[in-house]
């Protein structure tokens, strides 16, 4: 049996953590004229870090840094403290090492800059590392990571690329490379086959989803439509549960009015996506579009109506659920929704609209008239409100009424050229009936 696993069966004795620090206080004492011990000690304070201890692992390197002040410990203590995001702390032990131009600790110390928000001092550290140490890839990454965080696209841009040209095998390439394709796609021009040269190589094949997803984005905004949703089918086949894939691929489908293919999406998410998930706001504006809303999808966006926390929200959420139990004539249903749903709003009058339409279509049009008189008043409701509302009266053939409205709004918000082609014909019965 190795030393550390006999320290690690010792110290498995313990029963709570304050058990723990007496049985560490006696390989303290060992450690003190012990430096087999003493290196033990900071493995065993490493494997509290890996299961979670990070506040054990801190202890042990405080105790060996009384034992021993050494630029090891110290950086270790810093590091700890980096990973269990106390910045402060281990900005004030990386600053305890002396020769801080060594690599590690100088890579260190730029990292805790940046996490303190201390960008100019992170900065002119990663440029000195890089010239001292140019054949170290990490600097490069840590500054355009940097510089990305910042919206300093260019500059982010220089040192991913260098990072990904000299040192492929040392840096994680596929996650440098998806960075490169997302910058070449916030360009304002596209240049596909840049990008398609960075993701069609055999040298690193595309094998995640994620790859493939960002891909498809990019295809998109160059509207190479067909290569964006074949992108995006192969990123949900590597990953079903690629939610954002799904709703890219609903949004290409949309593009190309491919809508049987649109409709399958909208049912897959609509069962896919869990409660409260922010996308179903987006699944049901398309939807919407397409006056396509599955059973799936009407009940999540109830859950969600109260999930929302804005008035804004719930209002579309209403109106969707209204609106589209009007399309399919079941008005009982949308009335159902606003007397049952309106208690989210403070001021009943901004859903005069919906109910307007809601009794018009249950032929209770003494209420509608209410509401849509209401309505206009108050101006609230949907960019159809007017139009609505002039329809309304004509079908009754109350074609004065109707020919006023649309003169009270000319020149309004409201106004469409549908309206200006409403008046113009009310105005043609009217001259007609007199």
């Amino acid at each position: 049996m190795s030393l550390f696993d006999e320290i690690m069966k010792d110290l498995s004795r313990a029963e709570d953590l304050e058990q723990l620090s007496i049985l560490l206080e006696e390989y303290y004492i060992e450690a003190e004229n012990d430096q087999v011990i003493f290196n033990e000690m900071i493995n065993v304070a490493a494997y509290y870090a890996n299961r979670g201890y990070r506040d054990v692992q801190i202890d042990i390197l405080k105790a060996l840094y009384e034992i021993n002040v050494s630029a090891k410990i110290i950086y270790l203590i810093a590091e700890a403290y980096y990973l269990y995001a106390q910045y402060e702390e281990a900005y004030q032990w990386i600053k305890k090492v002396d020769d801080n131009l060594r690599y590690k600790n100088s890579l260190l110390e730029a990292k805790i800059l940046i996490e303190l928000g201390d960008f100019n001092q992170a900065k002119s550290l990663l440029e000195k590392l890089i010239a001292n140490f140019n054949l170290k890839a990490e600097p490069y990454v840590v500054l355009a990571e940097l510089f990305y965080d910042r919206q300093f696209y260019e500059q982010a841009k220089t040192y991913y690329q260098a990072a990904y040209e000299y040192f492929p095998e040392k840096i994680d390439a596929r996650a440098v490379r998806m960075k490169l394709v997302e910058l070449e796609s916030i360009k304002e021009v596209i240049d596909i086959q840049k990008i398609e040269s960075l993701m069609l190589t055999e040298d690193l094949p595309i094998e995640e989803a994620n790859e493939y997803y960002i891909l498809a984005i990019a295809y998109f905004k160059a509207q190479i439509i067909d290569k964006a949703i074949e992108a995006s089918i192969k990123a949900i086949q590597a990953d079903r549960d690629l939610v954002d894939a799904r709703l890219l691929l609903m949004e290409l489908y949309e593009t190309v009015s491919q809508n049987n293919e649109l409709k399958k999406t909208i049912e897959q998410l609509a069962i896919m996506l869990p409660p409260f998930h922010e996308a179903i706001m987006d699944i049901a504006e398309i939807a919407n579009r397409h006056n396509y809303f599955t059973d799936d999808l009407l009940e999540k966006l109830i859950d969600f109506y109260d999930y929302v926390d804005n008035v804004e929200d719930q209002y579309r959420i209403m109106s969707y659920l209204v609106n589209y139990q009007l399309s399919i004539n079941k008005p009982e249903n949308a009335l159902h929704y606003l007397k049952t749903l309106a208690y989210a709003f403070e001021d009943e009058m901004s859903l005069t609209h919906l109910f307007a339409k809601t009794y018009e279509a249950l032929n209770m049009l003494d209420r509608a008239e209410v509401f849509y008189n209401k309505a206009l008043e108050l101006g609230v409701g949907d960019s159809s409100l007017v139009i609505d509302a002039v329809k309304f009266y004509m079908n009754q053939e109350r074609y004065e009424k109707a020919y006023l409205i649309t003169e009270d709004f000319n020149n309004s918000a409201y106004q469409t050229q549908e309206l200006v082609n409403l008046n113009n014909e009310l105005k043609e019965i009217l001259w007609d009936k007199d």
